[in-house]
C-alpha cells in the first residue's frame, strides 16, 4: 500500500514538473504525462510485489530505471504532440530510480513485502 500511495502523488508530479522544466520532455496536454504515470504505477506496483525482496535490492531498483526508461520514451513518443528525447526519458528513470531506491528501501523495512505475500 505505501508503494502505491507514494506512487500516485510522486510520479504524476515528476511527469508534469519535467514537462514544465526540462526542455527534453515535452507533452502536448497535461493528460500525456498523467496517463504515462498511470502506466508507470500499473506496471511498477506489482513489480515490487515481485520483486523487492532482502539481497535484491539493487536488481529491483535497476529493473525499476530500465522499465522506467521504457515506458517514458516509448509511450511519451507516441503522442502526436509529445517529444520526449532519449536523454529526457533518462533523467527521469535516474530520479524515478532513485526515488526507488528509497522506496525499496522502506519497504524492505517494514517488510511490506513478505505481508503483501499472505
Amino acid at each position: 500500500m505505501t508503494s502505491l500511495l507514494v506512487k500516485v502523488f510522486a510520479l504524476p508530479s515528476l511527469l508534469v514538473l519535467a514537462m514544465y522544466f526540462l526542455d527534453s520532455v515535452q507533452y502536448g496536454a497535461i493528460w500525456q504525462p498523467l496517463l504515462v504515470a498511470f502506466v508507470l504505477i500499473v506496471v511498477g506496483v506489482p513489480m515490487e510485489k515481485k520483486w523487492v525482496r532482502e539481497g535484491n535490492l539493487w536488481a529491483s531498483v535497476l529493473m525499476d530505471v530500465i522499465s522506467a526508461f521504457f515506458i517514458i520514451w516509448g509511450l511519451s513518443n507516441m503522442f502526436g504532440t509529445a517529444a520526449v528525447t532519449f536523454t529526457g526519458a533518462f533523467i527521469l528513470s535516474i530520479i524515478i530510480g532513485f526515488c526507488e531506491y528509497f522506496l525499496h528501501k522502506h519497504i524492505l523495512k517494514i517488510d511490506e513485502p513478505k505481508a503483501a505475500m499472505e
